[in-house]
């Protein structure tokens, strides 16, 4: 069974749940690479600097922050060249999801409601 769609985690409600000595058992996140492209070059060596901001207040699974990571560092590889950049994904999944356990047989659809 796969993941949830984002439109159940997209709004956050309440205080952030952390993984702490309290809550265990959290799995690691999903992405592990937050440096990409020319690392130590300076800021003075590209002509160009872009920042992506979110004006809304969401919730981001660490999956989706992968996913986006993936998908930059391909695009402006194909499209500049392997050196030609410097990628930072400065923000860390602290928060973590939470999910109501779901059946996985046959006719679960019948037996149980999810939190959608």
């Amino acid at each position: 069974m796969g993941r949830r769609p984002a439109r159940c985690y997209r709004w956050c409600h309440g205080k952030a749940y952390i993984k702490s000595r309290y809550c265990r058992g959290v799995p690691d996140a999903k992405i592990r690479i937050f440096d990409l492209g020319r690392k130590k070059a300076g800021a003075d060596e590209f002509p160009f600097c872009c920042h992506l901001i979110s004006n809304e207040l969401e919730q981001l699974s660490s999956e989706a922050l992968e996913a986006g990571r993936i998908c930059c560092n391909k695009y402006i590889t194909k499209m500049g060249g392997k050196d030609s950049f410097h990628m930072r994904v400065r923000f860390h999944p602290f928060h973590v999801l939470r999910l109501n356990k779901q059946l996985s047989c046959a006719g679960a659809g019948r037996l149980q409601t999810g939190m959608r």
